[in-house]
């Protein structure tokens, strides 16, 4: 899977980063660490040789437990082949059946194709990070893009309220 990710890295224009530097015993460490509640990681292949991950993982701490982050990586074989749906779908069953709510993701806003893809899974860009990276030279913005699987009701939303002032 390594192998897999640093060679889509090294096209150095569709993920931030471009080089994992982990050691075997530390990759493996990650599947470990998606054990079906808290994440999932999904590897995809064509003739034995990987093509595709994902991984989805939820918020580290109890009030973000609520929300699954994903990553997802194609080499040049598996775009516009359906493998990216296939694997979005997936990840999207898995987390409502765990009870998440929000799915969010980062993406290059000059990544048209994966673009075309989450928003034709229904998300929706939530904020901007102008100038995040340099690809190719150029700065390029980040969208941070959500979906929402079951929002919260109305009474709920809206913004924390602040501690009382002690007196």
């Amino acid at each position: 899977m390594l192998a897999h990710a640093n060679a889509v890295g090294r096209e150095r224009i569709y993920t931030m980063t471009e080089r994992l530097r982990l050691t075997e015993r530390q990759e493996w460490a990650v599947f470990r660490a998606a054990d079906g509640r808290a994440g999932i990681y999904l590897v995809a292949t064509i003739d034995g040789t990987v093509c595709g991950t994902a991984t989805f993982t939820r918020g580290r701490v109890p009030k973000m437990w609520h929300v699954v982050t994903l990553g997802i990586a194609l080499g040049r074989t598996a775009r516009g082949v359906g493998l990216g749906t296939a694997m979005m779908h997936a990840g999207t069953d898995w987390a409502r059946s765990v009870g998440v709510r929000k799915m969010t993701l980062g993406v290059f806003a000059t990544n048209t194709r994966a673009l075309r893809l989450y928003r034709g899974l229904g998300y929706r860009v939530e904020g901007r990070l102008r100038h995040q990276a340099v690809v190719a030279g150029r700065p390029v913005d980040e969208l941070l893009m959500a979906l929402w699987l079951r929002p919260f009701p109305a009474a709920h939303a809206g913004r924390a309220r602040p501690a009382r002032r002690p007196r």
